[in-house]
């Protein structure tokens, strides 16, 4: 073993003799000998060496250059801690340099410590960003456990338990394990006479897993560095430069080389805090975070699973009061780094909460205080929760919390915000896809292309219901009001207002979530549209339910007298919320009662798992406001149409670049088209609804949208998707829509230059055809035929193939005798590429190729064999076509009868 690392070091030029034997000093041998220390796993390697650490203070009775009886006289720690500096706190440390060592006394081993970690300089991509947790809503707990001559660095397994002592709980330790990290060689006693480790085999590592969030890259030890490392009496802070390296191939335009990358990584230690947290049960009718163990203490005939919501340890300083300030407030510090202009929202937005707090029986029960430009202390410090002002470019807010993981109790919580954020509207929406009118539009929207998105989605830490994208969505509001406040002339100071309001209620909402609530995305819907710009109510019941939902921009029509444009403060909801939350009860029954309030219509609730593109509640989305989706998307149509006629003139100044008129265009379309989007679900709907048995006023858990509102919104698309009028746009404009020329890193140019056009309209148009003729959609209008009794009236999947049919190819029955040219076409080139891509669609339904009903496949057959009879009519009859009509219907009609035929082959007995 000895011969194995003399071969190693003297390759780097290190050979030590001493009285024909050899001795290894880790004091002499300092940072090279951990110079390319492996992470957890290669264990063997570090083990090895550590053993001969260990073993050389207590065997050399001299020095490396010579003998002395001093020398043998000193502790054997004496040449593991020389010239490092001790660090007293909850864990004793030394450091010096590179190396970092634990002295784990007694106290520490087989304690639950939780381990938070954050990163506190990030890379601007990749949600690598500076206050980002890494392990966001996984919180761990680590334990310390002694095993002969080593340290096991254990992750405990908190999510099974049963009574201790009984039988269950003997089971659930056979049958559940806690994992293993690292397992570190004692190096010597301590002077307190405790065990020293090696806390670099821990944290000098890629401990969390940020490789997962770089492909291609991988830690590198050799080249990372302690940052900070700080200890206190009931915690420990330290902090890495972690550089994570890559053969440089890969490009990320926030680093100047990739073949290093260094991320700062936070952690924070301490011990679970024993302050006699009582958990609150969570109940699916309040959205909470929760924190779920399994309790197999539980009989059979019960559901196993213990659900706590996630909430601050929040207690009365005179429990007898009606009202009484907390015996420790939630204290929020606004960084230094927050602009000035920008402080007072952000403290109103946070104070805010404190209305619903004092219904709750709170007075005071957050606070707000400004971080000093002198502060020395860091804002990952688990004793201090932030409102950080950071500068990823990315454009983003989030509010993340870090819990005990054995009870939900929130033990810190830092808002982020972006710099980018209150400027991302300039960038919105230069460019279209597919993909992102897909992301933009709640993502996959049957069953398979959902499962096949969740499988290519890359491994991701913590629970992604936590994730929050409100401020991306709040950029392309931004950007729709600053198009419409130009369209309209309005001052500088108007479109200042927008911000602000937008600013106070982001903070109102990124507040909410580190108090523990989860989105609500059916609170906009609390208020008709005609009260969202009366002011004196607004002001008292907020323009939505809950400030937890993802809120547009309140416009009102052109000539109209405009209210708030943001939600100035929480809703009924949020006051229902927190009354659950944190209003102390002397019972679970009173905890009940408060939330059999459920069926009050202000106090619905749908979350993020309600509101993906395969849910079917259309009052449950996100962007949308008022009662009614389909008001809604005629009032966005109708704001859309006043600004496109004067775009060129309202969107750009003189010497100004003409991308400023693209970016509105876009930002127009995407208004139009998302709005419409909304309204298209409202077809095959069902609003869903989570009361319980016996709450007052609620409605059964599912309720078919009405026949009425779905033809409601048959009738709207027909008019503002398969229709071209919306899109009848001036041949000016068009050649007036130009990119920005600026070609360098963090400018985007698109493929194509000039403006696409058909393209453009066409993934719009055939965005909503997808989500009308999802199977999923067929098949849950299929299966509600039966929902609804026979004796009433129902929308079924015959009407709406027969509709679609209809309206998309209306010319086929519509066109008269004309002269009809290239130039001016019977069917012009937009409805053509709708045609086209309606009968891709429906031929797919009738062969099979989907999982639609098969009543719904023999209903596109002869929706087909009937198109086909009046196409071979029009082309067989007196009018002359143009050439690309005549070319189009001539192809159309070959193709339905090559489906007809493989459709009759393929059911031949």
């Amino acid at each position: 073993m000895i011969t194995k690392y003399l071969h190693l070091r003297a390759r780097r030029g290190f050979i030590i003799f001493a009285g024909g034997c050899v001795a290894l000093s880790f004091a002499l041998f300092g940072p090279a000998l951990y110079a390319d220390e492996p992470a957890a796993g290669e264990e063997a390697k570090s083990g090895d060496r550590s053993a001969i650490q260990a073993t050389s203070g207590a065997n050399s009775g001299a020095s490396a250059t010579g003998g002395g009886s001093a020398a043998a006289k000193q502790p054997e720690h004496a040449a593991v801690l020389k010239d490092l500096q001790k660090i007293p706190g909850l864990i004793t440390l030394y450091h010096k340099d590179t190396k970092l060592i634990a002295e784990l006394n007694a106290a520490n081993m087989n304690t639950d410590f939780i381990i938070l970690a954050s990163i506190s300089r990030g890379i601007g991509r990749n949600f690598i960003l500076a206050g980002m947790y890494t392990n966001f809503g996984d919180d761990w707990l680590l334990q310390f456990r002694k095993v002969e001559d080593r340290v096991l660095v254990v992750r405990r397994n908190v999510r099974f338990r049963a009574k201790e002592g009984s039988p269950e709980s003997r089971a659930v330790e056979l049958a559940y394990t806690d994992s293993v990290l690292f397992s570190l060689p004692i190096l010597a006693k301590g002077p307190g006479g405790g065990d020293l480790v090696d806390f670099s085999n821990v944290f000098m590592t890629d401990l969390p897993q940020l490789s997962q969030s770089l492909p291609g890259f991988s830690f590198s030890r050799a080249k990372s560095t302690w940052e900070q490392v700080k200890g206190f009496k009931d915690n420990v802070e330290l902090e890495v430069a972690a550089t994570y390296a890559s053969s440089g191939s890969q490009y990320i335009e926030s680093v100047p080389d990739t073949r290093g990358v260094t991320i700062n990584v936070h952690y924070s230690i301490s011990k679970l805090p024993q302050t006699g947290y009582k958990p609150r049960e969570a109940d699916p009718r309040v959205g909470y975070f929760l924190t779920a163990v399994k309790d197999f203490s539980k009989s059979g005939d019960e559901d196993r699973f213990v659900r706590y919501i996630n909430r601050w340890d929040l207690r009365k300083a005179d429990p007898e009061a009606e009202l009484s300030p907390p015996k420790k407030p939630i204290v929020f510090w606004l960084e230094k780094t927050i602009p000035y202009k920008y402080r007072k929202p952000i403290r109103e937005g946070i104070e805010e909460w404190n209305k619903a707090f004092e219904k709750a029986g709170f007075v005071n029960a957050i606070e707000v205080r400004q971080q000093p430009d002198n502060a020395d202390w860091d804002p990952e410090d688990i004793n201090y929760n932030t409102f950080r002002w950071i500068t990823a470019g990315a454009g983003f807010a989030i509010g993340p919390t870090r819990v005990n993981p054995t009870t939900g109790e929130i033990l810190d919580a830092d808002i982020l915000f972006d710099a980018d954020f209150v400027e991302g509207w300039r960038n919105t929406f230069d460019t279209f896809t597919p993909e992102s009118i897909a992301a933009h539009t709640g993502g996959p929207l049957d069953l398979k292309s959902y499962q096949e998105h969740l499988l290519a989605q890359p491994h991701q830490h913590g629970d992604q219901c936590r994730h929050c994208m409100l401020s991306h969505g709040h950029a392309n509001e931004l950007a729709l009001g600053r198009a419409v406040m130009m369209g309209r002339k309005n001052s500088t100071e108007e479109f200042d207002k927008v911000v602000m309001q937008g600013l106070k209620e982001v903070a109102m909402h990124e507040v909410g979530h580190t108090l523990g609530l989860r989105h609500n995305f059916k609170a906009s819907t609390m208020l008709p549209l005609e009260d969202l710009h009366n002011v004196e109510k607004t002001r008292e019941t907020g323009l939505s339910a809950s400030v937890m939902d993802y809120l547009p921009v309140n416009l009102a029509p052109k000539g109209q007298p405009q209210g708030d444009y943001f939600t100035q403060t929480i809703g009924p909801y949020d006051f229902w919320a927190i009354e659950y939350g944190y209003k102390p009860v002397a019972s679970d029954e009173e905890l009940k009662k408060i939330a059999a309030r459920s069926g009050e219509p202000e106090l619905q609730y749908a979350t993020d798992e309600d509101t993906r593109g395969i849910d079917p509640d259309p009052l449950s989305s996100r962007f949308d406001m008022g009662k009614n989706p389909i008001e809604f998307a005629k009032l966005r149509a109708q704001i859309v149409s006043e600004q496109m006629p004067d775009l060129l003139e309202n969107s750009v100044d003189d010497g100004e670049n003409w991308s400023r008129a693209r970016n509105s265009f876009n930002t127009l379309l995407a208004t139009h088209g998302t709005a419409l989007f909304m309204a298209a679900r409202t077809v095959g709907g069902i609003e869903m609804n989570r009361s319980h048995k016996g709450d007052k006023d609620a409605p059964p858990p599912f309720n078919v949208v009405g026949v009425d509102e779905q033809r409601a919104a048959m009738q709207l698309l027909e008019e503002q998707v398969f229709s071209e009028q919306p899109f009848s746009f001036p041949p000016e404009l068009y050649n007036h829509l130009a990119p920005s020329r600026w070609s360098h890193w963090g400018a985007d140019m698109p493929t194509r230059t000039d403006y696409p056009v058909h393209g453009v309209i066409e993934m719009w148009q055939d965005r909503i055809l997808q989500q009308l003729l999802s199977s999923l959609t067929l098949t849950r209008m299929h299966d509600s035929e039966l929902r609804v009794p026979v004796d009433q009236d129902a929308f079924t999947t015959a009407e709406l193939l027969e509709r679609l049919t209809n309206s998309i190819f209306e010319e086929v029955n519509e066109v008269k005798a004309g002269k009809y040219t290239t130039r001016k076409p019977a069917i012009s080139s937009m409805r053509r590429n709708l045609q086209r891509s309606y009968l891709k669609k429906l031929s797919d339904l009738a062969l099979g190729n989907t999982s639609s009903p098969q009543d719904c496949q023999t209903i596109a057959y002869m929706e087909l064999k009937q198109l086909q009879e009046r196409i071979d009519k029009l082309l067989g009859g007196k009018v002359k076509l143009d050439p690309y009509s005549q070319a189009h219907l001539e192809e159309s009609s070959a193709r339905i009868g090559k489906v007809l035929d493989a459709k009759l082959t393929i059911h031949r007995p």
